[in-house]
């Protein structure tokens, strides 16, 4: 997939179903082969137009790619004769991939085909425009096959990452049993925990001359130490001595990118929380804050002195 879904039908990233719907019929009839015939540019619109309904006008699929291309975790590396073999998975489909390279402590998580992604709604559409049956007998999705093929099942797999590797983004190798071929997954930058990447038709194999499924990996990111993210936002605590905490001054603070000087106030209170803004993940064109916890440390232990100031001080 090299186009935007959304550019492709020619309607808004926040349209209603109605409107993707009404779309699709309008380009369908435009590009539709029985009305092109033998023209190779109509044939490979009407095949990008009946991709892009397919997945957007399904509520599920289009959550998981309005997930995916917020973060332009989209990779178009399928081929024809990429994906599995018709020959079988020996050893189970867990073990298709493993994964290696990348330097992460995270390994291979999961493994699974996914159910028959199913065109039938975009069928009763075209059959009620084009005199019913199924129009893809012959033309599924502008490819022509034949009377029966469907597309192969999507498959499933899941790495993990760290954090780190998540906020600068990093590449994965996966390696395809039995065969060995190695895939290169680029891991976009900002993903987060849950996130889905996209290699086009390097799931099972389609029936009839149908098209192979996807591979659709899950990234799981592991927890940080010192940082938690919310969104595009960072969320980290800082030490503050006893005698800053109240009587105000200077601590540094490491965020994402670089360490900070920042000025406590007089009397803060342990647990406020200060806000660093633009500290944060930039994410699809947005920035998001740091936000730091004060922990205020208490001396274990007090001179004479100390102690005659507080207590003058408490009277």
């Amino acid at each position: 997939m090299s186009e935007n879904y959304y550019k492709t039908l020619g309607v808004s990233e926040d349209a209603s179903p109605e409107d993707i719907k009404r779309a699709f019929r309008n380009l369908a009839k435009k590009y539709h082969p029985d009305r092109n015939k033998d023209d190779a540019a109509a044939e490979a619109r009407f095949k990008e137009i009946s991709e892009a309904y397919d997945t957007l006008s399904n509520e599920g699929k289009r959550r998981e790619y309005d997930q995916m291309l917020k973060y332009g975790a989209f990779t178009g590396q399928g081929t024809p004769g990429g994906g599995f073999n018709a020959q079988g998975f020996p050893g189970g489909f867990e073990q298709f991939f493993r994964q290696s390279g990348g330097g992460g402590r995270g390994g291979f998580q999961s493994f699974r085909m996914g159910g028959m992604d199913g065109m039938q709604g975009l069928e009763d559409i075209l059959g009620a425009m084009f005199g019913g049956g199924d129009p893809f007998g012959q033309q599924r999705g502008g490819r022509r096959q034949r009377p029966g093929s469907t597309k192969g099942q999507n498959a499933e797999a899941g790495i993990s990452i760290s954090f780190w590797e998540a906020v600068h983004g990093t590449t994965r190798t996966l390696t395809m049993s039995p065969s060995g071929k190695k895939i290169n997954v680029k891991i976009p930058k900002g993903i987060e925990d849950g996130g889905k990447i996209r290699l086009s038709g390097l799931g099972g194999p389609g029936q009839m001359g149908g098209q192979n499924g996807d591979l659709i990996i899950t990234v799981r990111v592991m927890s940080d130490q010192q940082f938690e993210r919310k969104g595009n936002d960072v969320y980290t605590s800082v030490k503050v001595p006893f005698q800053k905490a109240i009587l105000g001054g200077k601590v540094e603070v490491k965020t994402l990118s670089k360490t900070v000087a920042v000025t406590v106030q007089p009397g803060t209170q342990p647990g406020s929380q200060m806000r660093l803004k633009g500290l944060g993940l930039e994410v699809g064109g947005k920035t998001g804050d740091v936000y730091v916890k004060m922990i205020v440390e208490l001396p274990a232990t007090v001179t004479d002195k100390q102690r005659q100031a507080l207590e003058e001080w408490e009277e």
